[in-house]
């Protein structure tokens, strides 16, 4: 492997028509996929979501449905840092609530 100082990135990047950083980044192994990102910025795991869901299902079905603020306060104990309400309709859109 080239030493990572040796190597012309800008004249590498401009002939193939990429941002030099990121061509740097990658020879470096510094970049994830779309889907290690996309994980690493999830609030919940997928279990900490399908038991966020089964327990909203089993206060609506004792009729004691919660509100948002009460998802987002679940949700954030859960996830030990504040969620938006942004992330509760998101949450509430894809697991038809």
């Amino acid at each position: 492997m080239i030493p990572c100082d040796k190597i012309p990135w800008t004249a590498l990047a401009k002939k193939h028509k990429v941002v030099r950083s990121t061509l740097s980044q990658k020879y470096r192994h510094e970049t994830r996929s779309r889907e290690e990102k996309a994980i690493a910025q999830q609030k919940l795991t997928p279990q900490q979501e399908d038991e966020l869901v089964k327990y909203i299902e089993e206060l609506t079905a004792r009729r004691l449905p919660p509100t948002r603020e009460m998802i987002a306060n679940f949700t954030s104990s859960i996830a030990t840092e504040p969620v938006s309400e942004s992330w509760v309709t998101r949450f509430i859109n894809n697991h038809s609530i």
